[in-house]
Protein backbone atom coordinates (compact mmCIF):
# COMPACT_ATOMS: atom_id res chain seq x y z
CA UNK A 1 0.00 0.00 0.00
CA UNK A 2 1.51 3.39 -0.93
CA UNK A 3 0.44 6.48 0.94
CA UNK A 4 1.00 10.28 0.07
CA UNK A 5 1.07 12.68 3.03
CA UNK A 6 1.66 16.20 2.19
CA UNK A 7 3.38 17.74 5.42
CA UNK A 8 4.50 14.82 6.62
CA UNK A 9 6.77 14.54 9.76
CA UNK A 10 9.09 11.41 9.51
CA UNK A 11 10.18 10.18 12.96
CA UNK A 12 13.08 7.95 12.86
CA UNK A 13 13.20 5.52 15.89
CA UNK A 14 14.64 2.41 16.80
CA UNK A 15 13.20 -1.08 15.90
CA UNK A 16 11.87 -2.74 19.27
CA UNK A 17 11.34 -6.82 18.25
CA UNK A 18 8.70 -7.60 20.56
CA UNK A 19 6.46 -4.06 20.59
CA UNK A 20 3.48 -3.82 19.00
CA UNK A 21 4.16 -1.81 16.00
CA UNK A 22 7.63 -2.86 16.74
CA UNK A 23 9.09 0.60 17.24
CA UNK A 24 10.71 2.27 20.31
CA UNK A 25 8.73 5.39 21.22
CA UNK A 26 5.18 4.25 20.28
CA UNK A 27 3.23 6.42 22.42
CA UNK A 28 5.37 9.32 22.06
CA UNK A 29 4.39 9.15 18.35
CA UNK A 30 1.10 8.43 18.73
CA UNK A 31 0.45 10.91 20.69
CA UNK A 32 2.47 13.37 17.80
CA UNK A 33 0.05 11.71 15.38
CA UNK A 34 -3.19 13.09 16.89
CA UNK A 35 -2.17 16.50 17.84
CA UNK A 36 -0.38 17.14 14.53
CA UNK A 37 -3.90 15.86 12.41
CA UNK A 38 -5.33 19.37 13.96
CA UNK A 39 -2.81 21.26 12.44
CA UNK A 40 -2.34 19.40 9.36
CA UNK A 41 0.93 17.95 9.47
CA UNK A 42 0.54 13.77 9.00
CA UNK A 43 2.80 11.91 11.37
CA UNK A 44 4.65 8.26 10.05
CA UNK A 45 7.16 6.55 11.93
CA UNK A 46 9.98 4.21 10.47
CA UNK A 47 13.46 2.64 11.71
CA UNK A 48 16.55 2.15 9.71
CA UNK A 49 15.13 -1.17 8.17
CA UNK A 50 12.56 0.36 6.68
CA UNK A 51 14.30 2.98 4.30
CA UNK A 52 14.20 1.46 0.87
CA UNK A 53 17.07 3.50 -1.46
CA UNK A 54 16.19 0.79 -4.37
CA UNK A 55 12.42 2.09 -4.63
CA UNK A 56 12.84 5.58 -3.30
CA UNK A 57 10.79 4.83 -0.21
CA UNK A 58 9.87 3.84 3.37
CA UNK A 59 8.21 1.37 5.17
CA UNK A 60 6.65 2.75 8.49
CA UNK A 61 3.85 3.03 10.57
CA UNK A 62 0.73 6.01 10.34
CA UNK A 63 -1.58 5.97 13.40
CA UNK A 64 -5.09 6.16 12.34
CA UNK A 65 -8.57 5.56 13.99
CA UNK A 66 -6.82 4.08 16.86
CA UNK A 67 -4.98 1.61 15.31
CA UNK A 68 -1.07 1.32 13.64
CA UNK A 69 -1.30 1.04 10.05
CA UNK A 70 2.19 0.00 8.19
CA UNK A 71 2.40 1.37 4.29
CA UNK A 72 4.88 2.48 2.09
CA UNK A 73 5.52 6.16 1.83
CA UNK A 74 7.44 8.72 -0.26
CA UNK A 75 10.03 11.03 1.76
CA UNK A 76 8.66 13.06 4.35
CA UNK A 77 9.06 16.88 4.66
CA UNK A 78 11.22 16.57 7.68
CA UNK A 79 12.98 14.00 9.35
CA UNK A 80 12.78 14.04 13.39
CA UNK A 81 15.43 11.87 14.79
CA UNK A 82 14.47 9.94 17.70
CA UNK A 83 17.35 6.75 17.12
CA UNK A 84 18.95 5.31 20.44
CA UNK A 85 22.06 4.24 17.71
CA UNK A 86 24.27 7.02 16.58
CA UNK A 87 25.86 4.78 13.69
CA UNK A 88 22.49 3.46 12.39
CA UNK A 89 21.31 7.02 12.70
CA UNK A 90 24.30 8.42 10.39
CA UNK A 91 23.26 5.91 8.24
CA UNK A 92 20.09 6.58 7.32
CA UNK A 93 20.70 10.07 7.08
CA UNK A 94 23.20 9.39 4.48
CA UNK A 95 21.10 7.34 2.47
CA UNK A 96 17.64 9.59 2.94
CA UNK A 97 19.93 12.34 1.95
CA UNK A 98 20.65 10.40 -1.64
CA UNK A 99 17.23 9.80 -1.78
CA UNK A 100 16.92 13.60 -1.30
CA UNK A 101 19.36 14.21 -3.94
CA UNK A 102 18.06 12.15 -6.49
CA UNK A 103 14.22 13.37 -6.60
CA UNK A 104 15.84 16.80 -6.37
CA UNK A 105 14.08 17.31 -2.92
CA UNK A 106 15.38 19.05 0.18
CA UNK A 107 15.72 17.05 3.09
CA UNK A 108 15.02 18.79 5.76
CA UNK A 109 16.49 17.35 9.38
CA UNK A 110 14.18 18.73 12.82
CA UNK A 111 17.56 18.70 14.42
CA UNK A 112 20.95 17.99 15.10
CA UNK A 113 21.85 15.48 17.90
CA UNK A 114 24.92 16.43 20.34
CA UNK A 115 28.00 14.55 20.34
CA UNK A 116 28.97 12.67 23.48
CA UNK A 117 28.66 13.64 27.08
CA UNK A 118 32.30 14.50 27.39
CA UNK A 119 32.17 17.40 23.89
CA UNK A 120 29.72 18.78 25.61
CA UNK A 121 31.01 19.24 29.05
CA UNK A 122 34.01 20.59 27.16
CA UNK A 123 32.22 22.85 25.12
CA UNK A 124 30.48 24.48 28.07
CA UNK A 125 33.27 25.10 30.16
CA UNK A 126 34.07 27.43 27.61
CA UNK A 127 30.97 29.94 28.30
CA UNK A 128 32.05 31.57 31.53
CA UNK A 129 28.16 32.09 32.57
CA UNK A 130 28.08 27.88 32.88
CA UNK A 131 31.73 27.12 33.82
CA UNK A 132 31.00 27.37 37.33
CA UNK A 133 28.12 24.46 37.57
CA UNK A 134 30.02 22.34 35.51
CA UNK A 135 31.52 19.54 37.58
CA UNK A 136 35.11 18.65 36.84
CA UNK A 137 35.29 16.25 34.24
CA UNK A 138 37.31 14.10 32.24
CA UNK A 139 37.25 10.84 29.88
CA UNK A 140 38.44 8.01 31.42
CA UNK A 141 41.70 6.71 30.21
CA UNK A 142 43.72 3.92 32.57
CA UNK A 143 43.86 2.72 36.43
CA UNK A 144 46.32 5.18 37.44
CA UNK A 145 44.10 8.03 36.52
CA UNK A 146 41.31 6.49 38.86
CA UNK A 147 43.85 6.46 41.72
CA UNK A 148 44.84 9.91 41.22
CA UNK A 149 41.16 11.00 41.03
CA UNK A 150 40.40 8.16 44.40
CA UNK A 151 43.24 10.15 46.27
CA UNK A 152 41.99 13.73 45.65
CA UNK A 153 37.97 13.28 45.71
CA UNK A 154 37.73 9.83 48.12
CA UNK A 155 34.62 9.05 45.75
CA UNK A 156 33.93 9.20 41.95
CA UNK A 157 31.17 8.48 40.02
CA UNK A 158 31.83 7.32 36.32
CA UNK A 159 28.96 7.14 33.30
CA UNK A 160 29.30 6.02 29.76
CA UNK A 161 29.38 8.56 27.28
CA UNK A 162 26.47 8.01 25.27
CA UNK A 163 24.58 6.14 28.21
CA UNK A 164 20.81 6.81 28.51
CA UNK A 165 18.46 6.22 31.66
CA UNK A 166 21.09 5.68 34.34
CA UNK A 167 22.36 2.31 32.36
CA UNK A 168 26.37 1.29 33.00
CA UNK A 169 26.55 4.19 35.88
CA UNK A 170 29.20 3.79 38.73
CA UNK A 171 30.24 4.96 42.09
CA UNK A 172 33.63 4.51 43.40
CA UNK A 173 34.13 4.51 47.04
CA UNK A 174 38.05 3.78 49.10
CA UNK A 175 37.91 1.62 51.25
CA UNK A 176 40.00 0.18 54.00
CA UNK A 177 42.06 3.23 54.48
CA UNK A 178 42.95 3.20 50.83
CA UNK A 179 43.78 -0.55 50.20
CA UNK A 180 40.34 -1.81 48.98
CA UNK A 181 37.05 -0.29 46.53
CA UNK A 182 33.70 -0.40 46.91
CA UNK A 183 31.54 -0.31 43.85
CA UNK A 184 28.10 0.42 43.97
CA UNK A 185 26.16 1.11 39.82
CA UNK A 186 23.74 -0.37 37.39
CA UNK A 187 24.49 -2.59 34.56
CA UNK A 188 23.71 -2.84 31.17
CA UNK A 189 20.31 -4.44 31.72
CA UNK A 190 19.65 -1.14 34.74
CA UNK A 191 19.88 -3.11 37.64
CA UNK A 192 21.47 -1.64 40.67
CA UNK A 193 24.49 -4.03 42.19
CA UNK A 194 27.10 -3.46 44.51
CA UNK A 195 30.43 -5.13 44.98
CA UNK A 196 33.00 -4.81 47.00
CA UNK A 197 36.63 -5.30 46.94
CA UNK A 198 39.10 -6.07 49.10
CA UNK A 199 42.57 -5.16 47.12
CA UNK A 200 42.29 -2.10 45.57
CA UNK A 201 43.98 -2.81 42.38
CA UNK A 202 41.44 -6.03 41.95
CA UNK A 203 38.67 -3.40 41.60
CA UNK A 204 40.40 -0.86 39.71
CA UNK A 205 41.39 -4.02 37.31
CA UNK A 206 37.42 -4.77 37.14
CA UNK A 207 36.33 -1.07 36.18
CA UNK A 208 38.77 -1.30 33.63
CA UNK A 209 37.23 -4.36 31.90
CA UNK A 210 34.20 -1.95 32.04
CA UNK A 211 35.30 1.23 31.00
CA UNK A 212 37.46 -0.15 28.03
CA UNK A 213 34.16 -1.59 26.51
CA UNK A 214 32.98 1.66 26.07
CA UNK A 215 33.76 5.37 26.35
CA UNK A 216 33.36 6.55 29.74
CA UNK A 217 34.24 9.84 31.91
CA UNK A 218 34.88 10.71 35.60
CA UNK A 219 33.94 13.14 37.81
CA UNK A 220 34.08 13.63 41.78
CA UNK A 221 30.73 12.01 43.35
CA UNK A 222 28.58 14.63 44.40
CA UNK A 223 25.80 14.08 46.95
CA UNK A 224 22.46 15.26 45.15
CA UNK A 225 20.22 13.66 47.10
CA UNK A 226 17.02 14.93 49.56
CA UNK A 227 16.62 15.09 53.30
CA UNK A 228 15.34 11.59 53.71
CA UNK A 229 18.43 10.09 51.43
CA UNK A 230 16.52 9.97 47.86
CA UNK A 231 18.70 10.73 45.17
CA UNK A 232 17.23 13.70 42.46
CA UNK A 233 17.55 15.78 39.78
CA UNK A 234 15.27 18.32 38.01
CA UNK A 235 14.41 17.88 34.43
CA UNK A 236 14.56 21.14 32.54
CA UNK A 237 12.95 20.42 28.83
CA UNK A 238 13.79 23.37 26.51
CA UNK A 239 12.34 23.26 23.16
CA UNK A 240 11.72 25.61 19.70
CA UNK A 241 8.08 26.93 19.50
CA UNK A 242 6.40 27.98 16.17
CA UNK A 243 8.77 30.83 15.55
CA UNK A 244 11.54 29.40 15.91
CA UNK A 245 12.21 30.70 19.28
CA UNK A 246 13.12 28.77 22.24
CA UNK A 247 10.86 28.21 25.41
CA UNK A 248 11.09 26.79 28.34
CA UNK A 249 8.21 24.01 28.38
CA UNK A 250 8.52 23.00 32.31
CA UNK A 251 10.70 21.53 35.06
CA UNK A 252 10.07 18.33 37.03
CA UNK A 253 11.92 16.90 39.70
CA UNK A 254 13.10 12.85 39.11
CA UNK A 255 13.53 11.38 42.50
CA UNK A 256 15.28 7.78 43.03
CA UNK A 257 14.94 4.86 45.38
CA UNK A 258 16.55 5.34 48.77
CA UNK A 259 20.35 4.16 48.50
CA UNK A 260 20.05 4.19 44.63
CA UNK A 261 22.50 5.82 42.66
CA UNK A 262 20.68 7.15 39.85
CA UNK A 263 17.14 8.86 39.89
CA UNK A 264 16.32 8.04 36.05
CA UNK A 265 12.52 7.14 35.95
CA UNK A 266 13.77 4.24 33.55
CA UNK A 267 15.95 2.71 37.12
CA UNK A 268 12.51 3.22 39.27
CA UNK A 269 12.23 6.34 40.10
CA UNK A 270 9.25 8.91 40.29
CA UNK A 271 8.51 12.29 38.88
CA UNK A 272 7.35 15.69 41.27
CA UNK A 273 6.53 18.81 40.45
CA UNK A 274 9.67 20.61 40.87
CA UNK A 275 8.46 24.17 42.93
CA UNK A 276 6.52 21.93 45.64
CA UNK A 277 9.59 19.80 45.80
CA UNK A 278 12.17 22.30 46.22
CA UNK A 279 10.37 24.37 48.59
CA UNK A 280 10.04 21.30 50.74
CA UNK A 281 13.90 20.75 50.68
CA UNK A 282 15.29 24.03 50.57
CA UNK A 283 12.29 26.68 51.83
CA UNK A 284 10.76 29.45 49.78
CA UNK A 285 13.43 31.80 49.30
CA UNK A 286 16.01 29.47 48.15
CA UNK A 287 13.78 27.70 46.03
CA UNK A 288 12.86 31.19 43.90
CA UNK A 289 16.66 31.81 43.50
CA UNK A 290 17.21 28.39 42.33
CA UNK A 291 14.65 28.16 39.70
CA UNK A 292 15.96 31.75 38.47
CA UNK A 293 19.27 30.33 38.24
CA UNK A 294 17.96 27.28 36.66
CA UNK A 295 15.89 29.32 34.10
CA UNK A 296 19.04 31.39 33.16
CA UNK A 297 21.25 29.06 32.71
CA UNK A 298 18.71 26.81 30.97
CA UNK A 299 18.39 29.92 28.43
CA UNK A 300 22.92 30.07 28.10
CA UNK A 301 23.07 26.43 27.64
CA UNK A 302 20.59 26.36 24.43
CA UNK A 303 22.87 29.14 23.09
CA UNK A 304 25.96 28.14 23.33
CA UNK A 305 25.21 24.82 21.98
CA UNK A 306 22.85 25.84 18.97
CA UNK A 307 26.52 28.58 18.16
CA UNK A 308 28.96 25.67 18.37
CA UNK A 309 26.64 22.65 16.74
CA UNK A 310 24.21 24.00 14.42
CA UNK A 311 20.41 24.17 15.02
CA UNK A 312 18.75 22.21 17.76
CA UNK A 313 15.12 21.70 18.43
CA UNK A 314 15.20 20.43 21.75
CA UNK A 315 17.10 19.95 25.11
CA UNK A 316 16.60 18.26 28.22
CA UNK A 317 19.08 19.77 30.69
CA UNK A 318 19.36 17.54 33.86
CA UNK A 319 20.64 19.79 37.11
CA UNK A 320 21.56 18.31 40.46
CA UNK A 321 20.93 19.97 43.46
CA UNK A 322 23.30 19.55 46.56
CA UNK A 323 22.07 20.21 50.11
CA UNK A 324 23.35 23.62 50.33
CA UNK A 325 21.37 24.85 47.71
CA UNK A 326 24.11 24.67 44.72
CA UNK A 327 23.20 23.62 41.37
CA UNK A 328 25.46 21.51 39.14
CA UNK A 329 25.02 20.76 35.45
CA UNK A 330 24.70 16.75 35.22
CA UNK A 331 23.38 16.24 31.18
CA UNK A 332 22.16 17.81 28.54
CA UNK A 333 20.13 15.60 26.16
CA UNK A 334 19.13 16.62 22.25
CA UNK A 335 16.45 13.22 22.34
CA UNK A 336 15.28 14.18 25.32
CA UNK A 337 12.30 12.08 26.94
CA UNK A 338 8.86 13.99 28.02
CA UNK A 339 7.38 11.32 30.73
CA UNK A 340 8.08 13.09 33.84
CA UNK A 341 5.41 15.87 32.72
CA UNK A 342 2.67 13.24 32.42
CA UNK A 343 3.64 11.48 35.53
CA UNK A 344 3.39 14.85 37.38
CA UNK A 345 0.15 15.45 35.82
CA UNK A 346 1.27 19.14 34.90
CA UNK A 347 -1.27 19.51 31.60
CA UNK A 348 0.20 22.28 30.12
CA UNK A 349 4.10 21.25 30.70
CA UNK A 350 2.74 17.78 28.99
CA UNK A 351 0.68 19.10 25.74
CA UNK A 352 3.31 21.37 24.72
CA UNK A 353 5.97 18.68 25.27
CA UNK A 354 4.39 17.04 22.44
CA UNK A 355 3.03 19.91 20.65
CA UNK A 356 5.76 22.08 20.13
CA UNK A 357 7.82 19.87 17.86
CA UNK A 358 4.79 19.82 15.76
CA UNK A 359 5.01 23.98 15.89
CA UNK A 360 8.58 23.73 14.89
CA UNK A 361 8.61 21.52 12.36
CA UNK A 362 5.47 23.44 10.92
CA UNK A 363 7.85 26.57 11.23
CA UNK A 364 10.60 24.84 9.34
CA UNK A 365 8.16 23.52 6.79
CA UNK A 366 6.87 27.56 6.10
CA UNK A 367 10.73 28.56 6.21
CA UNK A 368 12.18 27.05 2.66
CA UNK A 369 16.04 28.04 4.31
CA UNK A 370 17.44 26.69 7.03
CA UNK A 371 17.05 28.82 9.79
CA UNK A 372 20.20 30.04 12.05
CA UNK A 373 20.11 30.10 15.91
CA UNK A 374 17.45 32.01 17.33
CA UNK A 375 16.55 32.66 20.99
CA UNK A 376 19.11 34.92 22.42
CA UNK A 377 16.51 37.18 23.27
CA UNK A 378 13.62 35.20 23.63
CA UNK A 379 11.73 35.21 26.38
CA UNK A 380 11.01 31.78 28.58
CA UNK A 381 7.59 30.79 29.89
CA UNK A 382 7.95 29.51 33.53
CA UNK A 383 6.00 26.40 34.18
CA UNK A 384 6.95 24.11 37.00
Amino acid sequence: MSLVMPGMLGVLVSRKQDAIPPITEADYCRRLSLLGRRSGISVMAFTAEGVSPEDQSIQGYVYRAGVWTFGRFPLPDIVYNRCLHVHESLNVKRTLEDMAERKSRKLIYWSRNLPGKWQVYRALHTVDKVRPFVPPTAPYRDTPQLVEWLQRHSELFMKPQSGTHGKGTLYLRLTDGGQGLYVQGRNSQNRPFRRLFSELDAGLSWIDGIAHKRAYIVQPYLKLTSQSNHPFDVRALMQKDGNGCWRLTGFAVREGRKGTLTSNLHGGGEAHPAEPYLREQFGVDSTRRIIEQMMELSLTITGALERRYGRLGELGIDYGIDQSGNIWLLEVNSRPGRASFFQTRQPKSAFRSVNRPLEYARYLMTHSKATGPKGAGASLEHTV
